[in-house]
């Protein structure tokens, strides 16, 4: 029987991969899935790509199918070949805790469709501390403390959850093929339609921070996608009567804005579809008349 599955996606870091598969415990009930998206030849050795012997790994080379491409596309493969009755994700560059094994004991029967964890973060070459997980953790412990379960819904990552694959499978959830938050959409689609949740006290995941990341690509480009994905989050949280992530738009927007104006007011007519006008005007339009004309506001 196999209760968990482990989905990786990977691309041009063969020696954090091995960190990351180094970190995971090799059980019978533990399906291991690497998803190569699609790696240069110069930075890999396909010959001797990570765990290519190893019995209880699982690897999949992505072949660029009409373009498609990107971590979103990688797990989407994943899912594919999924067995486990939970499905957990991991980046490449990260890994797990040294108590993930009691962990996969300690919850391999448990009925809660989702399962948050916490996680800590560090430098991924200096390994000094960094506040990549502070986010997460605050809302985490916030739900702990006040039992209100849609503020899981500002959660846009995977890792960190064990979710039944039986949700994601029975309401085909797939990831978008965005070069970046490709997973915002997938982690609201499992939150809503997740009937039970719970937080553990554990912390199983270690987030890790490097140059050369696409989470540190603050690009006029990885802006507008992010907003877009967060667009479409918010519509379809509006259509569960839910307002989470509204501030998460509005901060890709004032992004933007800082970067090109045009292409800001250009967006700023899909900002008030997916917030509201009345969201709009409190946190953007009214904000920025009293920048301007201060005098009237005092």
């Amino acid at each position: 029987m196999t209760n968990y599955t482990i989905i990786i996606p990977h691309k041009n870091i063969p020696q954090l991969l091995q960190r990351c598969l180094d970190s995971i415990p090799r059980r019978d009930d533990v399906q291991i899935i690497i998803v190569d998206d699609n790696s240069d030849s110069d930075k890999v050795d396909f010959a001797n790509f990570p765990a290519m012997n190893d019995p209880f790994v699982e690897i999949i080379f992505g072949k660029n199918e009409n373009g498609r491409k990107g971590a979103g596309y990688a797990r989407n493969l994943g899912l594919e070949k999924a067995k486990g009755n939970r499905l957990i994700f991991a980046d490449a560059d990260d890994f797990f805790m040294p108590c993930f094994n009691e962990v996969l004991d300690k919850y391999k029967d448990d009925e809660n469709d989702i399962i948050y964890f916490n996680a800590t973060s560090i430098d991924s070459e200096t390994l000094q501390p960094t506040g990549r997980h502070v986010f997460t953790k605050r809302i985490l412990d916030k739900v702990q403390k006040t039992k209100q379960f849609d503020l899981l819904f500002e959660i846009g990552m995977p890792w960190g959850k064990f979710i039944k694959r039986e949700i994601v499978e029975k309401n085909k959830i797939q990831f978008q093929e965005y070069k970046w938050s490709n997973d915002v959409l997938f982690s609201v689609k499992c939150c809503a339609y997740a009937e039970t949740e719970i937080v553990a006290d554990d912390v199983v995941y270690c987030i890790t921070a490097r140059l050369g990341s696409l989470m540190n690509k603050h690009t006029l480009e990885s802006m507008q996608t992010r907003f877009h994905s967060n667009y479409e989050a918010i519509l379809y949280l509006r259509k569960h009567n839910k307002t989470a992530r509204l501030q998460h738009l509005l901060n890709w927007w004032n992004e933007i804005y800082k970067t090109k104006k045009n292409t800001a007011i250009f967006l700023l007519p899909k900002m008030i579809n997916a917030c509201g006008l009345k969201f709009v005007y409190k946190h953007i339009i009214k904000q920025r008349l009293k920048n301007k004309y201060n005098k009237f506001f005092k």
